[in-house]
């Protein structure tokens, strides 16, 4: 009959701690008198190596204590035995594990609201149970294992303030803990950009940063324009705030990214466009004769966005002037003297004079008889005038004839307003070009016929203006095609919000603004002047 074996004192397999000793215990078969030394005991490595183990007899409970400090991670089998009596129920196992060899990664700052992520690595640690508490437990965090001993780990602090990351290992805490993740509110951070929609080359563009309720946390700040990054001098504290400066050196879009920890601040990534002055051209143009237009070209196609303002002046006052789009930013542009005086032509683009202007043109009387002056565009259905300069004339001596678009006549009346002031009036039933002949005493006057062009406001056709969202561009589109020639004016907020136009087609375009802030924008669009039909709009 076999004597019973040894039995193994508490749990046969247990988790051990590497470069610890490790204590097990046997009991011998009931009534066996023995010691230590009759005892064998072998403890075989993962990497099947023996480690030392020493044997010792326990007098308070005649157990036996096998004892051995592990050095490598893994499954270790101890085998006991006295006299050829083995362990009941096979071999003791201890499994090692080394807490050291955790790595936690990837300890970022966050944002309050937003997920902030890190990772543990435990794969070269052994078995056992990973804890982890944030702020002793009072943020929730979330672990995703993405396997072979690797954790992502999540949580989203809904406080501006350090978070305390404590890890454990098997009870072990890992070393390095606790992790302190600095959490900042991106809502404390404040920019003004609004001076940024248009910018110039060339010329240091800065906007300033705020960050009320201090605190430790990161501010970043970058800029990309068309060529790439651009460097960003960041000058201040966190007391007076921060100021950024960049200079863009081409014309295009350019993103302005602003974070704090590593979060984009409310109303970034923010578009800046920038613009070149110099890069604007106006042909040539020298001279004049009153009563005969005056042409020149305006080239704006390698200038980038913006807002072209073309004014001539004559003896200090502005007088009317026609601009005509050619499409790709270019515009034919003219104008018909009435006084044989120096004319100034302005060109400037985002209010910046462009280059050449301002601009002197010669205007010569031509003939010393009878000067004719028009007005710019006139409305439809409203009377239209000119007025005949003619000292020492006779009303029976001047004659006015009115042609419309398509040849037909329109009746015209002259009447005297002074002496040698004559006022001829007509009343337009088309949009178009009229043809306008003036005869004194029975010979045309200089530069006749004239061009009177008609307009019609009511005409204008104002699509798709919807509501809008802060920092992004509204667009609607303006249609002109019947209303004939003229200048159209868009306003947003009285000019306070910065605005540009896109032809596109002949006759139709596409306008657009950037809200910077949540309330009613209102839009006012004026065609030669007038308002157009509905205008004021209102974009909430």
């Amino acid at each position: 009959m076999s004597s019973p074996g040894l039995t193994a004192l508490g749990e046969s397999t247990r988790l051990v701690p590497a470069n610890v000793p490790a204590v097990f215990e046997v009991l011998p078969p009931p009534g066996a008198s023995i010691r230590g030394s009759d005892c064998v005991a072998t403890v075989l490595s993962p990497s099947k190596s023996k480690v030392n183990a020493r044997v010792t007899h326990e007098a308070a409970n005649g157990a036996l204590r096998i004892e051995f400090v592990p050095a490598e991670v893994g499954t270790h089998i101890i085998e006991a035995s006295i006299g050829g009596t083995t362990l009941v129920g096979g071999p003791l196992i201890a499994k090692v594990y080394d807490s050291s060899l955790i790595q936690v990664t990837d300890v970022n700052g966050g944002v309050v609201g937003q997920p902030c992520q890190f990772r543990v690595d435990a794969s070269a640690a052994g078995e056992g149970q990973l804890e982890i508490s944030i702020n002793e437990g009072e943020v929730p965090n979330h672990v995703q294992v993405v396997g072979g001993g690797r954790c992502l780990v999540s949580f989203t602090p809904e406080q501006a303030k350090p978070h305390l990351i404590d890890i454990k290992f098997n009870g072990e805490t890992v070393i390095g803990c606790p992790f302190v993740c600095s959490v900042a509110d991106t809502s404390r951070v404040l920019l003004n950009l609004s001076n940024l929609e248009l910018i110039p080359v060339n010329r240091p563009a800065s906007f300033h940063i705020t960050v009320s309720g201090g605190g430790a946390a990161e501010l970043a700040v970058s800029v990309r324009g068309p060529q790439g990054e651009l460097p960003v001098r960041v000058t201040g504290d966190i007391h007076a705030g921060f100021t950024a400066e960049f200079t863009p050196n081409h014309v295009g879009a350019h993103t302005i990214n602003v974070e704090y920890n590593g979060y984009p601040v409310q109303g970034t990534p923010f578009v800046a466009k920038s613009y070149d002055a110099t890069k604007v051209a106006v042909g040539s143009v020298s001279k004049g004769t009153v009563g005969r237009p005056v042409q020149f070209t305006v080239d704006a196609g390698d200038a980038g966005e913006g807002n072209l303002e073309i004014t001539i002046s004559a003896k200090g006052h502005n007088i009317p002037t026609q601009v005509h789009p050619q499409g790709n930013a270019k515009f034919a542009v003219s104008f018909v003297p009435a006084e044989p005086c120096e004319h100034i032509i302005n060109v400037s683009f985002n209010k910046m004079l462009v280059p050449g202007c301002p601009i002197t043109v010669i205007i010569n009387g031509g003939t010393t008889g009878p000067q004719v002056s028009l007005g710019g565009p006139g409305p439809l259905h409203l009377p239209n005038s000119l007025i005949i300069n003619h000292a020492g004339g006779r009303l029976e001596d001047i004659e006015v004839n009115v042609e419309g678009p398509s040849g037909h006549s329109v009746p015209a009346q002259v009447l005297q307003t002074a002496d040698g002031v004559f006022k001829a009036e007509f009343v337009p039933r088309v949009v178009g070009e009229h043809r306008v002949s003036v005869t004194v005493e029975g010979q045309p006057t200089v530069g006749s016929p004239y061009s009177a062009k008609v307009y019609d406001v009511t005409a204008i056709k104002v699509k798709n203006v919807n509501n809008g969202t802060v920092g992004k561009p509204v667009v609607f589109l303006v249609e002109t095609s019947q209303a004939g020639p003229g200048n159209l004016e868009v306003t947003v907020n009285g000019g306070r919000v910065p605005t540009s136009a896109q032809a596109q087609g002949q006759h139709t375009y596409a306008i657009s603004f950037t809200p910077r802030e949540a309330q009613n924008h209102t839009v006012e669009l004026r065609f030669n002047g007038q308002d157009v039909p509905g205008s004021p709009f209102t974009c909430k």
